[in-house]
């Protein structure tokens, strides 16, 4: 019984912190963060690994838009704010644009890793 509670709990939970974010969770070699994160992980996993340069490469972004997710994840202007009014700004196109191109660098999207 508490296998199939369980088991409808994670999901319900996963999809609840997924929909409550104005981003998109980004996970890789079983660790997952919500994209604009302030957390020291998510800054070693995509800047000081050089992940996000790569990522941002793989786009059709306009450098100024480039520049401003670079900026707002990996400088000392880091803020979760700023990447999330600029996520929202993006179109729909554009975001899934900026997902794919996750995905082709190695990273997992809206999956939760257990």
């Amino acid at each position: 019984m508490k296998t199939k509670l369980f088991l409808l709990v994670i999901p319900a939970m996963a999809a609840f912190l997924i929909s409550c974010s104005s981003t998109f969770l980004v996970s890789k070699d079983g660790k997952g963060y919500f994209f604009g994160s302030k957390s020291q992980a998510i800054y070693r996993m995509l800047c000081d690994s050089g992940d996000l340069k790569k990522i941002l490469s793989d786009t059709t972004f306009t450098q100024n838009i480039k520049n401003d997710i670079y900026r707002y994840n990996c400088t000392d202007e880091r803020s979760s704010e700023k990447v999330k009014q600029l996520f929202s700004a993006m179109t729909i196109d554009q975001r899934k644009e900026l997902r794919t191109a996750f995905k082709n660098n190695g990273y997992d999207i809206n999956y939760l890793p257990c």
